[in-house]
């Protein structure tokens, strides 16, 4: 977690406040960090994609603001809890975060949705196949585990006055060998890094000038006005 504090530069301005201004100071302060915060979260989403471009939408959005209160002027930038968990380690280091997954489910010669990720139950739905199985099989790249497809040994055609032949079963191996279609990879190192806090405290110290000086005089305002 990454402290960003303005107490210094909002205790300097206020010593050449007005009596009114300085009354308006805590309203001003608790929107002024609520605004700033709102800023970075939406540079954390916009980074989030640029980052990971296969990131999902439930990714992007697990960033969230605590708004800041006038007893408390103290706003929260935070990725909530199930996104944190897998993202943490990009941000502070670490090894992947898989949660139940036995591994990182990688597919190869299975269709991935969008995002690049295995559509649900895609596994348990191949393993129906009396021709797929998960096991450990040597290749010249070295031991690979994974979802396998064994190799039809017939292969049964029907005829398409288009097309000519095609196989009866459009999901069977013709191949000849064994075809792997989701490689299970260990958890690693993780190499990226998501610059959550770096980025929070650029935009921030970047917009506090602007944002504290609208707040103020918003909140003197409508002194005024009452």
């Amino acid at each position: 977690m990454l402290d960003i504090s303005f107490k210094s530069n909002v205790d300097a301005i206020s010593r050449n406040l007005s009596a009114l201004a300085y009354r308006q100071l805590p309203y001003a302060e608790s929107r002024t960090v609520t605004e700033l915060a709102k800023l970075a979260a939406k540079a954390e989403k916009t980074a989030i994609p640029q980052v990971f471009p296969d990131a999902t939408p439930f990714t992007v959005n697990s960033v969230a603001v605590q708004p800041a209160r006038k007893a408390l002027p103290v706003a929260r930038v935070y990725v909530c809890d199930v996104a944190a968990q897998y993202l943490a380690p990009y941000e502070y280091g670490g090894v992947q975060f898989l949660g139940a997954k036995p591994a990182d489910l990688v597919p190869v010669n299975v269709a991935a949705n969008r995002y690049g990720n295995l559509p649900r139950n895609t596994i348990r739905q191949y393993l129906n196949r009396p021709d797929v199985f998960l096991g450990t099989v040597k290749t010249k790249h070295g031991e690979q585990y994974g979802l396998w497809q064994r190799p039809a040994k017939v292969v049964e055609v029907k005829w398409s006055r288009r097309n000519g032949p095609k196989p009866k079963d459009r999901a069977i191996n013709a191949s000849g060998k064994l075809k792997l279609l989701v490689a299970f990879h260990t958890p690693v190192e993780t190499r990226k890094r998501l610059g959550f806090g770096e980025r929070a405290h650029t935009v921030a110290t970047a917009n506090f000038d602007r944002v504290f000086g609208a707040q103020l005089a918003k909140a003197i305002a409508t002194a005024r006005e009452a």
